[in-house]
């Protein structure tokens, strides 16, 4: 879509409009009929928006795809921002099946500008930035207590065992750190509450 604002010119002056009406192809009878706009001369008659059909001498006016508007009606023709309201003039950015301007595009707890960058949306369907969702819907590893969240768009994984989370780094014996595996004798030995591997499973069992 080609957009043009401009306004016509008008002056009391015979020798100012002479020629033939852009709009209808007859002669400009008289200067006080005619004006000039978009590189074209017209009768003050004929120079009028293209919707409302109100005269636009002396008015602010819009071009856009080859038609003539009133600002009214004009900014009829746009779209209106989710968050605002108001018309959106310039660049229009669109997500989540809504329009915005760039500056109003949001999160919604933390208020960051979101124009070109990652976010992601809740069940109630708030835009939110990463860092807020995770906060507010990561898992939290019981290891090391830090969010379990994606790293550089990766896809995320999460061990559950005793009824808690754990990032993948994160599930070893909590003795001697060897990680835990399906191989036989490599798995997890859960004693009060502690991650083992078998052999110090073996040896806090005796202990105990």
């Amino acid at each position: 879509m080609s957009e043009e604002e401009g306004s016509s010119e008008w002056e009391d002056d015979p020798l100012f409009i002479h020629g033939i009406c852009g709009t209808c192809n007859e002669n400009i009878i008289g200067h006080e009929n005619g004006c000039k706009a978009l590189g074209s001369l017209y009768h003050v008659t004929c120079f009028t928006c293209n919707k409302c059909k109100d005269p636009l001498v002396k008015k602010p006016f819009y071009h856009t795809d080859g038609l003539i508007y009133c600002e009214d009606d004009y900014l009829d023709t746009l779209e209106k921002c989710e968050v605002c309201g108001l018309h959106i003039k310039e660049r229009i950015l669109k997500a989540v099946d809504r329009q915005y301007h760039p500056e109003c595009f949001k999160c919604t707890d933390c208020a960051t500008c979101l124009d070109g960058v990652p976010f992601t949306v809740d069940t109630s369907s708030n835009v939110l930035c990463v860092s807020c969702y995770n906060k507010k819907f990561a898992y939290t590893c019981a290891a090391c207590d830090k969010l379990i969240v994606s790293e550089d768009g990766a896809e995320t994984y999460r061990i559950i065992a005793m009824d808690k989370d754990f990032h993948v780094s994160c599930y070893k014996c909590q003795v001697c750190e060897t990680k835990f595996s399906n191989e036989e004798g490599q798995g997890c030995y859960p004693l009060e509450e502690k991650l083992l591997c078998h052999t110090h499973f073996k040896e806090l069992s005796a202990a105990h």
